[in-house]
Parts: C-alpha cells; structure tokens; sequence
C-alpha cells in the first residue's frame, strides 16, 4: 500500500512541476510527512492529508480515486484499455507527405501542454481520408499506450442516420468501462464524465466521417495528453480557428500511386494485362 501510494504521489507532484516544499505550501500538509510519504515510510497516512494533497494537485476525479484508494488500501481497478480502431487496410500505398504531417502533428503534443492536439484530415467522398487516418493510427498505435476510441459519425449518410453526440459519448463511456447504471442521464454529465475519465491519459480519439464541427465538438477532451483525428468532407473551418486543429487537406492519388494500388489489389500480372494499363 504504502509503495502504490508513494509512487503515486511521486509521479503526479513531478508532473505538476512542484517540489516538495512547494506542494507542502499550496496543501497545508507539512513537507515532513510529503517526504515520509513519498519515500514509503509512512504507509498509513491520515486520509485527510492525502485528501489535501489530492485537491492541491488539481487531479482529474479518476485519479483523485486511484491515490484515495492507494492510501486505503483498497484494491487497484484495473481500468479497461480501449482497442477500438477498425483493422487496417491492407495493401495501404503512397501518401508519405501526408503521413509525414501527421507524424509532426503527433511530435507537437508533447510541446502543447495545454491544449488537444487535433488533426483534421479533409476531402471529397473516397479519396482515402479514412484509410489514411486508420493506417496512421496503427502505425502509431504504440504512441497511445492508454488505447483507441473510434466512432463512426455518419455525418454524410445517404439514409439520414447521423450519429448524434449523446449516441457517440454512451459509446465511449462504454468503452471506458463505466457500467450503464452509472453513466448520468443528461448530454452535459455525460461529456463531463467523458473528459474527466480520458484527462491525465495518452490516447488517440478518432472522429470518423463528421458532417460538421458542432458534431465533433462534445466528443474532444478538455485537457491535453489525448489526440484527436477527425475525418470530414467539409473543411471544419470554425475547428481550426476555435481549436487550433491541424488542418490536413487530401487530393487523389499520384498516377504513380494509383497505379501501384491498383497493381496490388488486381495482382501485377492480371494488371499489365489489363486495357487500362
């Protein structure tokens, strides 16, 4: 108990930027017992303390409960890692440029420390965006070792069945492991629950297909740490200009390209055959 807790503390003070004297300061808590916390030897610290600590630091609400129940005693809950991305597609070829800007988008998160860091990848119907988006996030899948979570917005569907957010957020608190007894009843808690379960995390959200920037706004985090790529027909203007996204625009192919891919899916030698070629 003692250790889980000291390692806790450890970790979220350095990551706060205090020294011990400084968390002692903003908490009330004396450095003495932050020190004898820290080092393991205090494994029973008055809860109260740990309490003071714990609204010192500004932690999001899960992990206020992960350093409660370390000083308790109570056993650790494993949270689920969510694994959501659909498979990759098979036979991916070209787009290294536009694999390259997502991979500099993915360097700048560690520079921006307060803000999400968005890519927004636009284009017209099947010029790729979505299979671009899924071979990058499985190309990068090791980069977010707190998991995926992927929806599929249908924001262009023929049928009229666009996914609204409240639909969209239920998902993800599902995936999450929130059980559906606690998952509140109003669009508001439940995004609040959303953001306050994903901050302090390192994971990918992946807004597939959105009509509009209204549609992905309810599903961002509010903190920094997660990635969101979005794929959209429209541009999300309002998104780059409210939220700083990295606008990613997609044109077809290069002949070059189109052909290898072609060559791939038809098999080369049915391809030089072929009286396209």
């Amino acid at each position: 108990m003692g250790d889980r807790l000291a390692a806790a503390l450890l970790h979220h003070r350095r990551r706060a930027g205090l020294t011990q004297e400084a968390l002692s300061e903003r908490s009330g808590v004396s450095v003495r017992t932050i020190r004898a916390i820290e080092s393991g030897n205090r494994p029973n610290p008055q809860l109260a303390s740990v309490r003071q600590l714990v609204t010192a630091l500004d932690l999001p609400p899960h992990t206020q409960s992960e350093l409660l129940a370390a000083a308790t005693g109570a056993p650790e809950q494993v949270s689920p890692v969510p694994r959501q991305l659909p498979p990759d597609v098979v036979g991916f070829v070209g787009r290294a440029d536009e694999l390259g800007r997502l991979d500099a988008m993915l360097d700048s998160v560690d520079r921006e420390q307060s803000a999400v860091v968005i890519s927004a990848v636009a284009g017209t119907a099947g010029v790729g965006k979505t299979t671009l988006a899924l071979h990058w996030a499985h190309r990068t899948a090791d980069r977010f070792p707190d998991g995926q979570l992927y929806v599929n917005l249908r924001g262009f569907d023929a049928r009229g069945a666009m996914v609204e957010a409240a639909e969209a957020v239920r998902g993800f608190l599902d995936a999450l492991g929130v059980p559906p007894r606690r998952v509140p009843v109003g669009i508001d808690a439940q995004v609040g629950l959303y953001r306050s379960l994903v901050a302090d995390r390192h994971m990918l959200v992946m807004l597939d297909n959105a009509r509009d920037a209204d549609q992905v706004r309810p599903l961002l985090p509010g903190t920094a740490g997660c990635v969101v790529v979005v794929t959209s027909r429209n541009h999300l203007a309002s998104l780059v200009a409210t939220h700083n996204a990295h606008l990613l625009p997609l044109d077809l192919l290069t002949v070059a390209d189109a052909e290898l891919l072609l060559a791939r899916r038809l098999g080369r030698g049915r391809w030089r055959r072929s009286p396209a070629r």
